[in-house]
């Protein structure tokens, strides 16, 4: 009885909407803006072709403009005669929804008092509203309309809403009484930046314990204002952190060396001369990755197997209490399936590895099979030092084999044996001349092979929408397909990358990745908007502030660019902010834009230290859309020559801990006229500190060539990063 009644209702307010609606005396104009974006995939188009016929039997003789918009606005006009509105039905019925929803700059093509709204209301923009005027109808036939955005836009234009969406049969009526969800905190803890289990946190003043699961991760209904205590009694944590109020999602880092008493921080630190390596015992200086040993006094005399004689000994180093020694990872997870277990070498000899591509015993779709391997044959007793060495530079003895780590076990029978076996030449082995062949991607995606074989840009789109039925939840897609539109045709380009950002609207890595898309296209107002959601969801990260400024001064608001550097240099408004890390950044900003533009800029408040211009043949800027990814950039100078940057946890624990609390993405390369000739930048993907992360990885690098002089030159270069210890070039230089 009452969904009869909500019907009648409902009949009887369409009724009384479309009445009032067509029946006005006819317009020479119309505007018809029709919302295109991903989010209208769910539109009832049968139901929008039935609004638009009434109008055109209403107002037979009218000059339509058609805007179709999504993140861009596209323009058409039609003329309707005697109510035949086919040619503007067939353009409307081919249209396919693509791209993010935003409002913004739609007042600014309208022409007609007379409009009409398609969409659902769905902008990704906070405070975001339609252009309505007095009589203008909004119609919606999508299920899951922004109600609130629709409703507001009619009120403030004093227009009519008209939603179609509606369906008696699936409503069912709503509770008064419904149960509010509890506030609730969630977050990963990682020791020495792997995630990790069995660690205890608690809402301090409540007994209830939580506990972390095999991934790190953990939630509990906390607040902003609670803190959290989190504990373990192996490592002897204890450490008590407040939530603030954007602190929804924790990444909380341990230390086991670090024990936190009542603000009292002790560190215990061992001090060694000498390594062991893959090659041989060698000094710690002349070492060029990451390498910790212990030996035997370090190992517990009540230690019963070789899991428990490392238990805690090394940083950045995963072995669960239950698993085979075999089943360690000094490396990041790069992907749910391939192996991310560590090779064991004793003595020399790399002994059976453990597989961690799928379930024990089980096929996976890839075809291979988890596995554990046994190591249970080394005693404790027996063992004289145990080496991790980590890092592709400490892996590439090993080759493929060691892209988890490298554990070396030297046993105490070995040392006693007098081993008289030739010594290797590391320099053979671990020597830095470059192989162009080596790691370098070959092959096109699929869908990249497929574009490439177009024609024209329009048949590259139509195939793209054509795949997309199938790749939808494949976010790799889209960014192969924004790879190859980006130099050909950057409105397409930039719905298609926007659709990352219509998928998820509040993830940080997807509004920096689609960020990145928009500057490389030099679409800056979007920059500017997608810059200012990250800066919502994180207000105090530094990387909004300098993007704020470059954002400037790339639309040529060189004054306001100016300001914004020297605040933030200062600290920010409030002066709270810790710009060390990008320090050197804001300062070849401040001197290069004062150099090329000093008489055109007030200076007052500019520090006399930034007068002085920096020169350099090649500046390169990299930013990258998630702290948590980790890559190698290569620089391969014109003697053929590599030298390796990696952002990793094993290279630099600190950095990575210090990206994710202050906020911040980016690094600063330079290269002078040292060696003339051809440099080439390389970047390679790793992995991710977090085995549970499954955004992509992308890099934005700026290229200064002569960066400082009056011939400086810009370039920008996007890089997906999607196949692990698979190099792809940023670009190649002549010096």
């Amino acid at each position: 009885m009452y969904n009869i009644n909500k019907f009648s209702i409902f009949l009887i307010f369409l009724l009384f909407i479309t009445y009032s609606t067509f029946s006005q005396d006819e317009p020479n104009n119309v505007t018809i803006c029709w919302d295109t974006s991903l989010s209208m995939l769910e539109r009832d188009i049968k139901k929008e072709f039935d609004v638009l016929d009434k109008i055109f039997k209403r107002h037979s003789n009218v000059k339509v403009q058609l805007l179709l918009f999504n993140i861009i606005v596209e323009e058409q006009s039609f003329e309707i005669i005697d109510g035949n509105w086919s040619e503007l039905k067939e353009v409307l019925a081919k249209t396919v929804p693509d791209g993010a929803t935003l409002y913004e700059g739609l007042e600014d093509h309208i022409l007609n008092s007379e409009s009409y709204f398609f969409t659902d209301g769905n902008s990704l923009i906070e405070n975001d509203f339609l252009p309505i005027n007095k009589g203008n109808v909004v119609v919606n036939t999508v299920k899951d309309p922004n109600f609130k955005l629709l409703e507001k836009s009619v009120l403030i234009g004093k227009g009519r809403l008209m939603d179609l969406s509606f369906d008696p049969r699936n409503f069912v009526a709503k509770r008064n009484d419904a149960i509010k969800p509890l506030d609730s905190i969630t977050g990963t803890i990682y020791m020495d930046n792997e995630p990790k289990d069995k660690i205890k946190v608690q809402i301090v003043g409540n007994n209830k314990v939580y506990t972390t699961d095999i991934d790190g991760k953990f939630w509990l209904p906390a607040k902003p204002g609670d803190s959290l205590l989190v504990s373990d009694e192996v490592y002897g944590i204890r450490k008590i952190l407040p939530i603030g109020y954007f602190n929804n999602d924790l990444d909380i880092f341990l230390d086991p060396d670090v024990t936190n008493l009542e603000g009292v921080t002790v560190v215990q630190k061992k001090i060694e001369n000498t390594d062991i390596t893959g090659n041989g015992t060698k000094q710690k200086e002349a070492i060029g990755y990451a390498v910790q040993t212990i030996d035997s006094e370090d190992i517990s005399p009540t230690a019963t197997d070789a899991n428990m004689a490392i238990a805690g000994k090394f940083s950045n180093f995963n072995l669960k209490s239950d698993q085979d020694i075999t089943e360690f990872s000094a490396r990041p997870n790069a992907t749910l399936l391939g192996n991310r277990y560590g090779l064991v070498v004793v003595d020399g000899v790399p002994i059976e590895q453990s597989d961690s591509s799928g379930p024990k015993g089980f096929t996976t779709d890839s075809g291979t099979e988890g596995y554990t391997a046994d190591a249970s044959f080394l005693n404790p007793e027996n063992i004289a030092s145990i080496t991790v060495l980590k890092g592709l530079a400490a892996a590439n003895r090993y080759g493929t084999l060691g892209n988890g780590g490298v554990l070396l076990v030297t046993t105490k029978t070995a040392q006693g044996s007098g081993n008289t076996k030739k010594k290797v030449n590391s320099a053979l082995v671990q020597n830095n001349v470059y192989n162009a062949k080596e790691n370098i991607e070959q092959t096109d995606s699929a869908i990249l092979d497929i574009l490439e074989n177009t024609t024209t840009t329009e048949d590259a789109y139509k195939q793209y929408l054509k795949y997309r039925n199938f790749n939808e939840n494949n976010d790799s897609f889209y960014l192969d397909v924004f790879s190859f539109f980006k130099d050909k045709d950057k409105n397409i380009a930039a719905k298609v990358i926007s659709s990352l950002w219509e998928k998820y609207p509040n993830n940080e890595t997807y509004l920096k990745i689609t960020e990145f898309g928009m500057r490389y296209l030099d679409f800056n107002n979007l920059s500017v908007i997608l810059n200012g959601k990250i800066h919502d969801l994180k207000p105090t990260a530094l990387q909004p502030f300098f993007n704020e400024a470059k954002i400037k001064l790339a639309n040529g608001e060189k004054q306001e660019a100016l300001n914004k550097f020297v605040n933030l240099e200062n600290g920010g408004t409030y002066k709270n902010l810790n710009v060390q890390p990008i320090q050197k950044s804001i300062e070849r900003e401040l001197k290069n834009l004062i150099f090329r533009d000093r008489s055109r800029l007030d200076i007052t408040n500019v520090k006399e230290k930034y007068f002085s211009n920096s020169k350099m043949n090649v500046r390169l800027l990299v930013e990258w859309s998630n702290p948590k990814s980790e890559f190698q950039i290569q620089f391969v100078n014109p003697q053929n020559r590599f030298f390796n940057w990696e952002h990793s946890s094993s290279f630099d624990t600190k950095r990575i801990q210090d990206e994710i609390a202050i906020g911040y993405n980016m690094e600063e390369f330079e290269v002078y006229d040292d060696l003339k000739g051809e440099w080439i930048i390389n970047a390679t993907y790793i992995g991710n500190l977090d085995n549970q992360i499954t955004e992509p990885v992308v890099l934005l690098c700026t290229v200064f060539n002569n960066f400082g002089y009056p011939s400086q030159k810009i370039d920008k270069i996007i890089l997906h990063l999607n196949n692990q210890n698979v190099r792809k070039k940023i670009i190649s230089l002549k010096i």
